[in-house]
């Protein structure tokens, strides 16, 4: 993978060399060249008056082992463990962590792009998750079936909503703590939609509300009675991206709901990409090219919060 060698990393950008270069503290792209430091091109914003160079805000800045960064991009693409990539990198698992974290939120820009034709969604529960935290005002399972939640869809869960069009572009995004309602939907999968799409899902009430709120042609299924219409309208695409999210996610052995929306944002990337037949150049081009990643690193616990979980960290 030469093109991020620490050599070339030290030169002008060669990752994001085609894309506009804009000011990673205000976005804007009023700035000009301010010379060059450790090899690094460096430019000045004449909007807040900071310097910064191609690399400042994404998942590479302040990066001091490179060839390992590199490595560990690999081992990204390949699901492994901290513990398995702390091992074979023989680097620490609380760098492992804050490699793993910083380029699952490059990851954001992705999940999620306008769907083609027919749509396929379904919504998702997970059980709250509260792996690693110190901030406990209860005593610690020692397994997470400890905790004692209601079967099946309930308000002390949170929800997910799933979908994807028949090309294969899938998206996986929270949409709410509890049961979902039309506004979470449209929060979700809403801007990703437009007239022209077919949605296809099951019978849940919120979805065919926002469904008819949209004016789209709309098939809904009940499983224990219709799988298919007309031949072509089915939710069996949908259905299968939930069973290989399942299966991909459970050698982690449960992740913490904080970090929830990372691994689903690194699901989906590993979907979009099993054709690609570059997709460790297509990996690091975007982590390159998203300059808010540290920032939506730094963000992870506030964005947690606003999901305003209840009671449930005392039950």
């Amino acid at each position: 993978m030469e093109f991020l060698t620490p050599e070339k990393l030290n030169g002008l950008s060669i990752i994001n060399e085609n894309q506009k270069v804009l000011c990673p503290h205000c976005h804007t792209d009023d700035i000009y060249g301010h010379g060059i430091y450790k090899g690094r091109k460096r430019y000045k914003c004449k909007q807040c008056s900071k310097t910064f160079n191609d690399f400042t805000g994404t998942a590479i800045s302040g990066i001091k082992k490179v060839d390992k960064f590199q490595e560990y991009i690999e081992l990204t693409l390949e699901s492994v463990s901290i513990r398995k990539a702390s091992k074979e990198l023989k680097i620490s698992t609380n760098t492992i962590f804050a490699w793993r974290h910083k380029i699952l939120a490059s990851l954001s820009m992705i999940n999620g792009n306008s769907f083609i034709g027919i749509v396929e969604c379904d919504d998702k529960q997970f059980k709250i998750n509260e792996k690693g935290s110190r901030k406990l005002d209860r005593k610690a399972y020692k397994r997470s079936s400890d905790r004692k939640t209601k079967r099946g869809i309930s308000n002390d869960k949170l929800s997910v909503m799933v979908a994807t069009d028949r090309k294969g572009n899938p998206l996986m995004k929270i949409a709410k703590m509890g049961r979902i309602d039309s506004d979470s939907v449209e929060k979700t999968i809403g801007s990703f939609i437009n007239p022209s799409n077919i949605l296809c899902s099951d019978s849940h009430p919120s979805i065919i509300l926002w469904a008819n709120n949209k004016e789209l042609e709309h098939h809904t299924f009940l499983a224990s009675k219709q799988h298919v219409k007309n031949q072509c309208y089915h939710v069996q695409h949908v259905n299968s991206l939930d069973n290989r999210y399942e299966r991909w996610i459970k050698p982690f052995y449960g992740v913490a709901t904080k970090y929830l929306s990372q691994y689903l944002n690194w699901f989906v990337f590993l979907q979009k990409i099993k054709k690609s037949s570059e997709p460790i150049k297509e990996f690091a081009k975007i982590i390159m090219a998203n300059i808010k990643t540290i920032n939506q690193y730094r963000n992870i616990e506030r964005e947690y919060e606003k999901l305003n979980i209840p009671h449930y960290l005392r039950t």
